[in-house]
């Protein structure tokens, strides 16, 4: 055996291990329930999940997003809790089958459960057509100090299977 054929063979085979990674990461999938059209240049629309609200405004021109919102908490989050703790939400890109080509982050938040304002301008991926949210958080109650108390709750929502 020639000695760069080792060489050139363990290159290409890390060139394909890498490429399948990033395949396998894209080929989530999200549920037609869960995918929010963005096939109007400007729109405006509210997403509800189990554990919150989104309200949401986005403008598409040239490939870029503006997407703004304000996120609400359902009101039984704070009830027993007093601090939001590591909270994060996501906007999902799909194409027109609902795989998902790109995942963004849009908010982060300790503190309150109050309202959280967000706004982003994005770079839109090739083929998307629709949006989808995911969020994760815990709630803590502050007595408890986030220790293993017992005052703690996560929650959380990922619609990619």
């Amino acid at each position: 055996m020639k000695p760069g054929f080792l060489f050139r063979l363990s290159v290409i085979v890390s060139a394909l291990f890498v490429a399948g990674l990033q395949i396998s990461a894209a080929a989530g999938f999200v549920p037609p329930a869960d995918r929010l059209s963005i096939a109007e240049p400007r729109s405006s629309a509210v997403w509800k999940g189990q554990d919150l609200t989104v309200k949401y405004t986005y403008s598409a021109d040239q490939g870029q997003m503006e997407l703004s919102g304000n996120i609400r908490f359902a009101d039984y989050l704070p009830l027993g809790f007093t601090v939001l703790h590591d909270f994060r939400l996501s906007v999902i890109f799909l194409d027109q089958n609902g795989r998902v080509l790109e995942e963004k982050g849009l908010a982060t938040n300790r503190g309150g459960f109050d309202p959280i304002p967000f706004q982003a301008r994005l770079t839109l991926p090739p083929g998307a057509v629709f949006i989808a949210f995911s969020y994760q958080g815990d709630a803590i109650d502050s007595a408890s100090g986030g220790g293993g108390g017992g005052g703690h709750t996560s929650f959380w929502y990922y619609p990619i299977h």
